[in-house]
């Protein structure tokens, strides 16, 4: 994909999502990722499209993703196929490729290019969140292996992974504590797959928890820097992570714009309906457009871009949040009749909005702060 033709892929993605994903009646509801639609993933190459070549993958790079991400909203029409598909392109280009040694991106991406493997970052914990001091899982160094004890929560395609990323407590400096992160095979003795907690919107991305009883996994495993995890690994995933949800986003509302359409099909609305859903129209494009740059950014490989990145994250949420009002307010005013699917759609794009909504108000207020500071 050297010279990403964008137009071609989004050709490609569309294809594959009408005839593969679209086809599915209530997808959305289901409790488990159907295996034979992650294999048709792979094997469509679905997988390879975010790693270099020359590790078995596509070469596309943040934009490829960002289209890929909207095209399978959209299309698809499955907010939990495309949140599932992000993950695994995430992990893997972000933390494998991103982070690891040499000899660890030869052993792991060509096999994550190729779908044989699936990869799943293990940072929440029952009860904490991802909060950094209120994770407890440890790892201990006994010769040339850790040992990881601990218990880990909310881990998207868990269910589906062969690999986890386990984030732990490696030290403590100065009563701060120091993050590592492993690669733990899900063979390794010790590794138990609990249930979780259920999480009940963006659906078929499956979700299970992790226990860790005496893992042992050898000390080369380790991935990235020594102690220095949670800035090296969980912010940035976070920091991209909110950059490229703008275009899941932007394809769920261009998806669920359609259902309400055919909701209101053959009704008058007057000027006032027509205007209101001219105005929601407008919307996808405005999201897709800050993902689109969002993307443009981390394509880039400047390091002045976070504060850029954070307000269009921020930006894209709060559209999301108007045309969420607006959406309700326009079924109500007109007594429209609410299928599953266009239920389903609104569901998972409102619960969407709410996801690390604390984190992401503590950062809007820090940049308010800062601006008063400079006006002062």
């Amino acid at each position: 994909m050297a010279g990403i033709d964008y137009e071609a892929l989004q050709a490609e993605i569309s294809d594959f999502a009408k005839t593969r994903i679209a086809v599915r009646d209530g997808l959305s509801r289901r409790r488990e990722f159907p295996g034979d639609l992650w294999a048709a993933m792979a094997e469509s190459g679905l997988m390879a499209i975010a790693l270099p070549e020359e590790y078995g993958g596509r070469g596309g790079d943040y934009r490829a993703m960002a289209l890929t991400l909207e095209t399978l909203a959209d299309v698809g029409g499955c907010q939990g196929v495309a949140i599932s598909w992000m993950s695994q392109a995430l992990n893997a280009r972000l933390h494998i490729l991103g982070q690891g040694s040499e000899a660890q991106k030869r052993h792991y991406l060509p096999g994550l290019a190729a779908g044989r493997h699936t990869v799943c970052m293990a940072i929440s914990e029952p009860g904490a969140g991802a909060h950094p001091k209120k994770l407890s899982t440890r790892a201990e160094p006994d010769g040339d292996d850790v040992i990881l004890n601990g218990e880990k929560a909310y881990l998207t395609n868990g269910p589906l992974a062969d690999l986890f990323l386990v984030l732990a407590i490696t030290d403590e400096v100065d009563g701060r504590r120091q993050f590592t992160s492993f690669i733990v095979p899900k063979e390794t003795e010790g590794v138990e797959i609990t249930a979780g907690v259920e999480v009940d919107f963006l659906r078929p991305s499956p979700h299970c928890g992790l226990k860790l009883t005496n893992c042992r996994v050898p000390a080369a495993n380790r991935l990235g820097p020594l102690g220095d995890a949670f800035a090296a690994i969980s912010l940035p995933m976070r920091r991209v992570e909110d950059a490229l949800a703008a275009a899941k986003t932007a394809g769920a509302m261009r998806h669920r714009f359609r259902l309400l359409c055919q909701a209101v099909s053959g009704r008058d609305l007057g000027e006032e309906g027509e205007l209101t859903l001219g105005r929601l129209a407008a919307m996808p494009e405005a999201l897709s457009a800050m993902a689109w740059r969002a993307a443009e950014l981390l394509d880039s490989g400047r390091d002045d871009i976070d504060d850029t990145l954070s307000a269009l994250a921020a930006a894209a949420r709060q559209t999301g949040k108007y045309v969420e009002g607006e959406v309700e307010a326009f079924i109500n005013t007109w007594d429209i009749g609410v299928s599953d699917d266009l239920a389903t759609a609104t569901r998972d794009l409102v619960k969407s909005q709410g996801i690390a909504a604390y984190a992401r108000d503590l950062q809007a207020r820090k940049r308010g702060q800062a601006h008063l500071q400079a006006h002062r």
